[in-house]
């Protein structure tokens, strides 16, 4: 090489080495908060059911169109897409009792390399329930699929969709052929019972109860109507049941087909009686008073109600117990049983209801993550294991078959549905392998988490029903906004398998008792509460906004806010509004559309101005997952380092030259 290039030379060298020298930065992975764990899979087990004496007949069962439901509603993902022919994918699908079976319905499209074929999809025996053809080009089909004649097994249907194609054999670095199914929902086909006797107001499926109070509630009506809420939420789940409360004059008939009305009373004579039975007029009334009142709501606590088959029926005594708290479960009680097939690259997602273990909100959580997969005799392979960007551990797959990794995840990434992922890499030693040279990855249900209970977290809506769960208070600033205290609880109930225990208590009684607290109230009350609260509306339309900096604003119009926050390490949900209440009801749609409610939310507000506008704020709590690593000043020390370095060779290279030159004239 000649001398008058060594300077670009060293540039060169300088410029490739620079990030070499300087300390390696992490660049975590963007991606967002894993999937739901599949809701079919084991169940923990529940705590011992109240005992209770019930009288019983016979169900009538017309039959009613119902619109689909969208599989986000469902708990699972509304969209597959298929990758690689004969490769099965497999979903559970719950199905409702007394529904005879569904219709799957959705659109196919997204084709890459499939010249022609077709989707098939099984039931779990491996019978074929129907196909969907594949569409020319890039064109998109709908599709519908009949899937009464599939196995039904504990209230899910398994089903299994596999590409099937005319394509030669392929390996591993040919394009594989893959289709994609969208806007995946399911129609429920069944009998569903008129309303003519008590058992008839649980049917299998349905789209909202109403339960009337009347205006000015008593206290045990108001405890029972919230327990009620509480328990249909769950006995529902991981359908979304609407439940709302009706404090007007008078109860207003529904829409049979699929809504039910249940009006709570207050009796000196205990019992559920169907009135107007068989009309549309139809609805349950439960009476009662005091313990009384409450105890004929535990019929509702699972399918215990389908037993009262008559007219009448009234709970004499109720035997109930808590379900113990507990800081460890399994993955297995945990719904985390997943597995993946893996050539080149793929992601296991899963994730666990920080609700099941029934201590509160938590503040950390500790793994000890068993897998076993395929043994790699030759190839490399890899696992990283993640919440959200976070990366929690990493191990080299080798020919063991064996992973047992421990991590502790940090109180920054914890929520009230905590997702993991798990980064799985395997690179077959043959190039081009075939396309069934795979690594089968399956979580061991004898994994555990471990958890740490505190308010330490993110807080904010993150952290619900998480912070509720199992007991927790209610304050009403009047009768009336029992209502809007219906829909937090409803909203909460949604997201979590564990039963909410709503307790009503005065506000005062409520803050003296130090648990979680659910307040609807308006500004003054809240004020004289003590409670700090990220946002305050005030008089005359104007808000306090407590963050940083304090800034207290006329906004010239209402404001509806919805706000979850931290007092005295107390979770807190307050729901108030400065004139137009409104606006909370707009504040409530917007949680209600999200895919998974509280849990699709982050931040610590959610207020509602005076153009009907919905805007998520985080104040204080509640923020997104733990920041992209910003570089440290280390590191631009390094940076400088190397360029000062850099720059001295240089400097000196270009000066012997110079010398050299001179030597050489003279």
């Amino acid at each position: 090489m000649k001398l008058r290039y060594t300077p670009i030379v060293l540039l060169a060298l300088c410029a490739l080495t620079a990030p070499l020298i300087a300390p390696a930065i992490a660049e975590p992975d963007p991606s967002t908060e894993p999937a739901p764990a599949d809701p079919a899979a084991a169940e923990i087990p529940a705590a011992e059911p109240p005992a209770i004496e019930v009288a019983a007949q016979t169900p009538v069962d017309p039959a009613v169109e119902r619109p689909p439901v969208s599989w986000r509603q469902l708990g699972l993902a509304d969209k597959i897409v298929l990758v690689g022919s004969t490769m099965p994918n497999e979903v559970e699908m719950p199905l409702p009792p007394e529904m005879s079976g569904s219709v799957v319905t959705g659109q196919i499209g997204s084709v890459v390399n499939v010249a022609s074929g077709r989707v098939d999809v099984a039931d779990s025996r491996g019978i074929v329930l129907g196909e969907i053809l594949i569409p020319a080009g890039t064109s998109v089909a709908p599709f519908a699929i009949d899937t009464s004649q599939a196995l039904v097994t504990n209230g899910t249907v398994k089903l299994s969709f596999v590409l099937r194609d005319d394509n030669p054999p392929g390996n591993s670095c040919a394009v594989p052929p893959s289709v994609t199914l969208s806007q995946l929902a399911t129609t429920f086909v069944g009998q569903s019972p008129a309303p003519t006797a008590v058992s008839d107001f649980r049917p299998g499926y349905l789209s909202r109860f109403v339960l009337w109070v009347g205006p000015n509630a008593p206290k045990d009506v108001q405890q029972a109507a919230l327990s009620l809420d509480a328990k249909l939420s769950s006995l529902y789940r991981p359908m979304p049941v609407r439940v709302d409360i009706d404090t007007a004059e008078q109860a207003t008939p529904v829409d049979p087909t699929d809504s039910r009305l249940i009006e709570i009373r207050r009796d000196p004579k205990p019992g559920l009686t169907v009135r107007d039975p068989g009309t549309p007029d139809a609805a349950l009334v439960i009476s009662g008073q005091d313990n009384t009142l409450q105890n004929q709501v535990a019929l509702f606590t699972d399918r215990r109600i389908d037993l009262a088959q008559s007219g009448a029926a009234t709970v004499n005594t109720v035997i109930d117990s808590m379900e113990p708290s507990t800081n460890i479960l399994t993955f297995g009680q945990l719904g985390m049983t997943q597995q993946t097939s893996v050539l080149g690259t793929a992601t296991l997602y899963t994730a666990f209801d920080a609700t099941a273990f029934g201590v509160g909100a938590i503040q950390g959580a500790q793994l000890h993550l068993i897998a076993r997969y395929t043994p790699i005799a030759a190839g490399s392979g890899s696992v990283v294991l993640r919440s959200g960007s976070t990366q929690l551990a990493s191990h080299t797959l080798d020919s063991s078959g064996h992973l047992d990794i421990s991590a502790d995840i940090p109180a920054d990434v914890i929520s009230s549905q905590t997702g993991l992922a798990l980064d799985i890499q395997y690179a077959p030693k043959q190039d081009c392998a075939p396309l069934s040279d795979r690594l089968t990855f399956a979580l061991d249900p004898a994994s555990t988490v471990s958890v740490t209970p505190g308010t330490g977290n993110r807080g904010g809506f993150p952290a619900l029903p998480m912070a509720f769960t199992p007991e927790f208070s209610v304050a009403l600033g009047d009768a009336e906004s029992i209502r809007y205290a219906a829909q937090a609880i409803n909203l909460m109930g949604q997201s979590t398998d564990t039963p909410l225990r709503p307790v009503v208590r005065t506000l005062t009684d409520s803050v003296k008792s130090g648990s979680a607290l659910l307040v609807v109230a308006d500004p003054q009350q809240l004020s004289r509460s003590g409670l700090k609260a990220p946002v305050t509306p005030g008089e005359t339309n104007s808000v306090t906004i407590n963050g940083d900096p304090v800034t207290a604003v006329n906004l010239d119009g209402p404001l509806g806010v919805i706000q979850a926050f931290t007092d005295n390490n107390r979770p807190v949900l307050a729901i108030s509004s400065s004139t137009d209440w409104s606006l909370v009801d707009r504040s409530f749609d917007y949680v209600r559309a999200q895919d998974n409610r509280w849990s699709s939310l982050s931040g610590d507000v959610i207020a509602t101005g005076a153009k009907n506008v919905t805007v998520p704020l985080t104040v204080r709590e509640g923020g997104p997952m733990a920041p992209r690593p910003v570089a440290s000043p280390a590191w631009r020390w390094w940076i400088w380092l190397t360029a000062g370095v850099c720059g001295v060779a240089v400097l000196a290279v270009v000066g012997l030259l110079l010398y050299r030159r001179r030597r050489g004239s003279t």
